[in-house]
């Protein structure tokens, strides 16, 4: 085995290429976790506890992050990612429970 020295540079490129010739299988995983414990009844018991409405689970999405770094809509750049189904339920939830004005209303308002 041939051992190279790599600088203390990103070498998450190299990696990704790595993994895409040698296992591509890795990275169509999905990973997903508990961020609160389960006791106490997780996050719908937090949610409850403190009287604010659960929204839902998002699962870990790398490409979230991604497009968050870029500035960019998650949901319009990766629109078969793991998390986009949930991120959307999570997002029509929101909008049936605040109000939102029309974008025309806005307008009028901004006229006065």
């Amino acid at each position: 085995a041939v051992v190279q020295r790599v600088s203390a540079s990103d070498c998450t490129s190299d990696v990704l290429s790595l993994l895409r010739e040698k296992c591509p299988e890795v990275l169509s995983m999905v990973a997903s976790t508990e961020v609160f414990p389960t006791y106490g009844g997780g996050p719908k018991g937090m949610a409850e506890k403190f009287n604010v409405p659960y929204l839902g689970k998002l699962p870990l999405d790398t490409n979230l992050l991604k497009a968050c770094e870029e500035g960019a809509s998650f949901v319009d750049k990766y629109p078969s990612s793991p998390a986009t189904s949930p991120l959307n339920g999570i997002v029509d939830k929101l909008i049936l429970a605040l109000p939102v004005e029309d974008e025309e209303d806005g307008d009028e308002d901004m006229q006065d």
